[in-house]
């Protein structure tokens, strides 16, 4: 199920993330945030949920994580919560620490979104204090 969406703006790419989500409600959908500094826009890319148990968590590809980020600035690595609200999940943390990319929670109930930051980041962080701003 991979799509790519072009954003003009912060609050556009957040809308989008939203609206997939929503679309997609029994499953935690997941992908990449990014920007592309050529044309200056956002890169929403959505990923095919590899879990084992996609209602309650969500598994991307490697390889899709090394191609996304060798075109795009990555901002963070996106997922829902179709259950509970936005607040990061041991998982959740564990997976963002190691990756060292922030994480993107948008919950379905709550429809709010939470952006887990860890300690060592690789992303671009005045995009993602943007980002910040706009959720």
């Amino acid at each position: 199920m991979q799509e790519t969406h072009k954003c003009k703006g912060e609050v556009s790419a957040l809308r989008k993330i939203k609206e997939i989500a929503h679309k997609h409600f029994k499953k935690e959908i997941c992908g990449f945030l990014g920007y592309d500094h050529k044309n200056k826009e956002f890169i929403v890319q959505v990923e095919d949920n590899a879990s084992e148990d996609p209602k309650l968590y969500f598994l991307i590809n490697p390889l899709s994580y090394l191609l996304f980020k060798d075109s795009y600035d990555m901002v963070a690595v996106f997922h829902s919560h179709i259950m509970g609200d936005e607040t990061e999940s041991e998982f959740d943390i564990k997976m963002s620490d190691n990756c060292c990319q922030p994480f993107l929670i948008y919950s379905l109930n709550t429809k709010k979104i939470n952006i887990y930051t860890p300690k060592t980041i690789e992303a671009d962080v005045n995009i993602l204090e943007r980002i910040k701003a706009a959720a």
